[in-house]
């Protein structure tokens, strides 16, 4: 009975933080950009406008927004030879969402609405998918961890799971993606593989290896999932043998995992024969994998976007890897498969995987995770009740760290791909931003309390006074004095001093500022205010994102991707000196334009302060 409680009361919190960052936050989402669209493009264009070599001809009347006419015109490179329009996603995806997109598309027909394959109600219907397959997935592994543990601490171990990593993330906002049906697909293969040894049945080699075809026609690098059934209770010499034995005894169910798992293949093969001419092509182009330089320790550590950051609880996951007697039979399998699955996403040319909230591939290994995980809480369970207590304030805290990081996301408060430790610390539990915090997130350097420094002296300021060359224009936002106008060029050089120790008289800070003014809205590339010294210091600062009419006050929302143009604004931020300057040392100030667009400057400067 008081067992049962437990669980009720873990399933009942579990389902009211999810319902809540649903209502609160899901909902806002969207769904069709990116990689998602990439996937489902396959579907509107099959089952509506019955064209897959140029499903980015879309009529201009069916209500599709600008966006997705935006989207599929970025890509010129996934376009053929005989100017067919290749999608460099795989068909997979696309398909675990069919049975989503049909609802929504028989609704559209019944209420009379467009039926354009992209209005509100297939978006709703795909965020509906990624719940689904994200609940099902957490059932099966569920079903799995209670053959080695526990009903309350396999249901814990689930639930933390979920509540605690970014998997939390993908299925509540950010949906469309390939990661939570690869979630469930890798739980569903765990499940299927303790079945076709405890049962090997026609059946079950048939649905095992459906499930490793579809996760290799998904995601190809993922097709180390075929590990999972071979290194299945294989941990000593002598099972090895009983490996070869089974496979040996079950070689009709052999043979039909085989044309199981190629049979989810086929028509991928036929859609590219069809529109390249080859049964096999690489549609990714020039991104690929570096293998002898994988950054693994980036992936797994770095706040942008790297793994532990933004899913904090799988690090008792890890440290549940010292527990394996309690999971031998599947010891081997996860000690052999996570490394190597480490080093293959992480060789990725972008090993961060932008575009979303944490390491993004290492949710597909959740299922394989989520036991070591159940064998840390396992092993916790059996301490004093002070121990106990502090793993799971620990764990409260951690799920609470995770909960906030996804509101902060949600809101535009953090960008996991572009975020920093010392941003990340600066913003635990805050909802609000303020001017030093853009400038933290930009710089990846605390900045000083302003009431407790003084300002000694200017070191250097540009005011633009010099008319010679054709950049300088008059304003007559500045009584018709000259200001600096940069176009397309790559870089605006506006201060170059040399460090002077007597000068600087012991100054610990370099304050970098200047009046910019932008005409036109930024695409994702921003102007950077850039200061300089060579082998000793480098920090940049957004300049859009900064400017704000009336000036910034507390009552000011900020937002990362703020912008007003046409309207002069002061940015400024500090720079600790280096230790290790030395008298001669050049200090660069200038501006780097990431997007080559127009930006007016006046008034430069780098002042000291102590």
């Amino acid at each position: 009975m008081y067992r049962s409680l437990i669980n009720k009361a873990i399933l009942l919190v579990s389902i009211i933080i999810t319902a809540f960052f649903i209502a609160r936050y899901g909902t806002q989402s969207k769904v069709f950009y990116g990689d998602a669209l990439g996937y489902y493009l396959y579907l509107p264009a099959t089952f509506i406008y019955h064209d897959l070599k140029t499903p980015a001809d879309l009529p201009k009347n069916k209500g599709i927004g600008d966006g997705i006419f935006w989207y599929l015109t970025q890509h010129d490179e996934w376009k053929t030879s005989n100017s067919n329009f290749i999608d460099q996603y795989t068909y997979g995806i696309a398909f675990m969402e069919m049975p989503f997109f049909f609802i929504a598309h028989g609704y559209e027909k019944i209420m009379g609405l467009p039926a354009n394959g992209y209005s509100e109600t297939y978006s709703i219907l795909i965020k509906i998918s990624s719940l689904f397959y994200s609940l099902l997935g957490l059932a099966l592994v569920y079903k799995v961890l209670k053959k080695y543990f526990s009903n309350t601490n396999s249901l814990l171990a689930t639930v933390v799971l979920f509540l605690g990593s970014n998997l939390f993330w993908f299925s509540c906002y950010q949906a469309g993606m390939s990661h939570v049906p690869l979630f469930f697909l890798f739980a569903l293969l765990l499940f299927l593989t303790i079945r076709i040894h405890e049962r090997p049945t026609f059946f079950a080699f048939l649905a095992t290896g459906l499930t490793a075809g579809m996760i290799t026609i998904i995601r190809p690098s993922d097709i180390m999932c075929l590990l999972i059934p071979l290194l299945y209770n294989v941990y000593s010499k002598e099972t090895i043998h009983q490996k070869i034995l089974f496979i040996k005894t079950n070689s009709k169910g052999i043979f039909i995992f085989i044309i199981a798992f190629i049979i989810p293949a086929i028509p991928q093969f036929i859609y590219w024969k069809i529109l390249t001419g080859h049964f096999i092509y690489y549609s990714y182009g020039s991104q690929s994998f570096n293998w002898l330089h994988p950054k693994i320790i980036e992936g797994l550590f770095y706040f942008n976007n790297g793994w532990l950051p933004y899913s904090p609880i799988m690090i008792f996951a890890l440290v549940g890897l010292l527990f394996y007697k309690s999971f031998r039979k599947w010891a081997w399998c996860i000690g052999i498969i996570l490394p190597l699955y480490v080093y293959v996403i992480y060789s990725w040319y972008c090993y961060n995987y932008i575009n979303g909230f944490g390491s993004r591939p290492m949710i597909h290994l959740y299922p394989l995770l989520a036991i070591p995980f159940a064998a840390f809480i396992q092993y916790i369970s059996g301490k004093k009740i002070v121990t106990k207590s502090l793993v799971a304030a620990l764990f409260i805290f951690l799920i609470a760290v995770n909960i906030s990081y996804s509101m902060q996301q949600a809101k535009g408060i953090i960008i996991s791909e572009e975020s920093n430790i010392k941003f990340n610390l600066q913003m635990l539990f805050r909802m609000h931003l303020t001017y030093n915090d853009l400038v933290v997130r930009d710089a990846w350097e605390w900045q000083p309390d302003t009431t407790k420094i003084t300002k000694t002296g200017n070191l250097f300021c540009e005011n633009y006074t010099d008319s010679v060359s054709n950049n300088y224009e008059r304003s007559n936002t500045f009584s018709g004095a000259f200001i600096y106008h940069m176009r397309h060029e790559d870089y605006a050089e506006g201060l170059k001093v040399r460090y002077d120790k007597e000068k600087f008289n012991g100054a610990k800070w370099l304050k970098c500022s200047g009046l910019f003014m932008y005409p036109d809205y930024p695409d994702y590339f921003k102007h950077l205010l850039v200061v300089e010294i060579k082998d000793k210091l480098w920090r940049r600062c957004k300049i859009e994102n900064k400017i704000y009419t009336g000036g910034i006050n507390a009552q000011t929302e900020l937002t990362h991707e703020h912008s007003e143009p046409n309207v002069w604004g002061n940015v400024y931020f500090f720079v600790k000196v280096p230790k290790n300057i030395q008298d001669g040392d050049s200090i660069r100030l200038f501006i780097w334009n990431t997007g080559h667009r127009d930006l007016f400057i006046k008034n430069m400067c780098l002042e000291l302060y102590k």
